[in-house]
Order: structure tokens, then sequence, then C-alpha cells
């Protein structure tokens, strides 16, 4: 079975890069672009199952590359991204100067070092890996699934399939808008590909409806 994760496209946080999370932002002009770059790259791409986090910015990624709404969607809280409490909102230059040492030692055992009023990485591992799994484990074996969530969503569930410890949950990070592709077998899920983004980069034209005509490419501006 093959796992087709899709990290949400660019929202003004990330852009700004300030802490997310469950804070429930929509995507920006930019993001729209990239999502819309996913809906061709997808176009002829056979899926058969469809899953997705509950919060507009994924809502809004998956409804670029589900267009046509040829795809039947599952939308699930356990898809979230990580609830990050009293850090949502704030920019990352800001908490490298007031909260130096709670991102050190958060840095250092993400696992169980809970965030104000948040939640720790080994909570959003535990609550969307067991989820996907129970969920694989009653499709037909040689199915396509796409997945829509959140950076530290796949992070956290990448650098556990690879072994790691998540400590190392960095080197598993992806673009917004991005591809990784794991194998899902025998209840275990295999990493095949990681952060690939060059859909997003090769593509500079979508899709638009005329009536009368019917689907064309135009220029994205």
């Amino acid at each position: 079975m093959k796992i087709i994760f899709v990290r949400h496209c660019e929202t003004d946080w990330n852009k700004e890069e300030r802490c997310q999370g469950v804070t429930d932002l929509e995507l920006n002009p930019n993001g729209l672009a990239q999502a819309k770059k996913l809906g061709i790259y997808f176009k002829d791409k056979k899926v058969d199952y469809v899953f997705c986090s509950d919060l507009k910015r994924a809502k809004q990624t998956l409804n670029e590359i589900n267009y046509d709404e040829r795809f039947k969607v599952v939308y699930s809280e356990k898809l979230r991204e990580m609830d990050q409490g009293e850090f949502e909102g704030l920019s990352l230059s800001y908490l490298r100067q007031k909260y130096a040492n709670e991102l050190r030692i958060w840095r250092e055992n993400p696992e169980n070092f809970r965030l104000p009023k948040g939640e720790t990485l080994g909570e959003v591992r535990d609550r969307s890996l067991i989820y996907i799994k129970d969920t694989l484990k009653d499709l037909p074996p040689k199915s396509i699934v796409l997945i829509v969530t959140h950076n530290l969503v796949i992070a956290s569930i990448l650098c556990t399939i690879s072994n790691k410890e998540l400590k190392f949950f960095a080197d598993f990070t992806t673009e917004s808008g991005a591809i990784s592709e794991a194998t899902f077998s025998n209840n275990d899920l295999t990493l095949d590909i990681l952060d690939s983004v060059d859909h997003l980069k090769s593509n500079d034209k979508v899709l638009k409806f005329v009536d009368g005509v019917g689907e064309v490419e135009v220029e994205i501006r």
C-alpha cells in the first residue's frame, strides 16, 4: 500500500515563521498557488482513499487537489497540527530571545516536553500514527492513500518509522506543499520519499474551467 503525505501549503504565519499549531488560518496567495500546482500534479494520479486534517489550511490545500470532487474525503482532528499552546502566534525569533531554555529542552526531549498549555510531540505522533495505522489496516492492500496534514505530524511519523528518536524530527520536516511517500505493509510503514517539491518548481500553470471550452491551463500570476 502506498501512502502519500502532503503538507498543507503556505499561510501568512508560515511565511512570517510564527508558531501556528491549531490556530485555524487560511492559505495566503502563494499557498493557494502552491495548492493549484498540487492540483495539476494529482490530476492524472490514481488515488483510492483520501484523509485530511480538519483545519482550514489543510482543507484548502486538498480542495485544490480535489477541485473536481472526484475523491471522497474523510476529515479528522487526529491529523491536526501539534497544539502549541501559549506559543501559538509567536515568532521563532521572539521565542529564541525569550524562551531559549524551553526551546533547548524541547529540542532535546520533544517526545515528553510539553509546551505551555500545549501538546508534547510524542502525543502528536501517537494520536496521528495510531489513527493512520488503524485506518490503513482495513483498506485493500494495494490501495493508494493520500493524507493531507501538517509539518510536525508528518515529521514525527516519518522520524518514528525511520527508527529515529523524536529529537531528530527536524531531519524529517518538510516544505509547504511538499510530498513524502511511504509503504504500508504488515502494519508497518517504511519511508520511500521525503520532502519532494519538484511539482511546485516545475509548473507555472493552473487549471481553470472556461464555459463552453472545459478545463484549460492558464499562467499563474
